[in-house]
């Protein structure tokens, strides 16, 4: 982790009700940079039809040109290519495809979200963590329940989980530490952004109220990583 990132990490550890703000700054080149190792080269391509392995071929010139535009303010975000992969019950799965710049752009701002949150998990906590994922929690579970005292496992799911989440509720919450503006209109842009659909429809997303309403699987995807 960079010493930027570790020092964020630390104030964030050492005062729970901090509120962060200059992260929008912090979206520089040399962030952007490391950022990039995280991506994945052969993933499909956005709706601008390019892919990691053209976007990197002027890889310093195109980071250096987004750092410019979030300067600026001057950058949009593009519209979320819509797929469908089947799910194990028959029904389709929509999954989002965010352009690549977009997609560099989530994953920088994820580690500036890490760093802050990642100190409040507990270590029981497996899912959407850093190094941490199913295949951990099954082998600490298949120790403890070879050598634990527990014989049973219990499973619950919330159903639907990612098509009920509130917007509105999830930028409140992001704001409890975050006091960025610009930071928070960013994720917006995000989660408002246009949908192509396989069909040719373009869908603009709306901000709902209701707990029920529905939130896009391909927003919370791309908010995540």
């Amino acid at each position: 982790m960079p010493t930027s990132l570790q020092g964020i990490a630390k104030k964030a550890q050492s005062q729970k009700q901090y509120r962060f703000r200059n992260l929008y700054g912090m979206l520089n080149e040399e962030l952007l940079t490391e950022s990039w190792r995280e991506i994945k080269k052969r993933a499909a391509y956005g709706v601008d039809q390019i892919s990691a392995r053209d976007y990197e071929q002027p890889l310093e010139d195109n980071i250096r040109d987004l750092g410019e535009r979030l300067k600026q303010k001057r950058d949009r975000a593009k519209l979320v290519k819509r797929h469908y992969i089947p799910k194990g019950n028959g029904q389709l799965r929509p999954l989002g495809i965010p352009a690549v710049e977009d997609k560099l752009l989530q994953v920088a701002v994820t580690r500036l979200l890490e760093a802050i949150y990642e100190q409040d998990f507990l270590r029981c906590s497996y899912g959407y963590r850093p190094n941490k994922g199913a295949l951990d929690a099954v082998d600490w579970l298949t120790v403890k329940l070879q050598f634990g005292r527990y014989n049973f496992v219990v499973e619950a799911d919330i159903q639907g989980f990612f098509d009920n989440l509130d917007q509105d509720e999830l930028v409140e919450m992001l704001s409890r530490r975050i006091g960025d503006r610009q930071l928070l209109r960013l994720i917006k842009k995000w989660l408002k952004a246009g949908v192509l659909d396989t069909d040719g429809k373009v869908i603009h997303l709306q901000s709902r109220k209701s707990k029920h309403d529905l939130l896009s699987p391909e927003c919370w995807t791309r908010m995540a990583r």
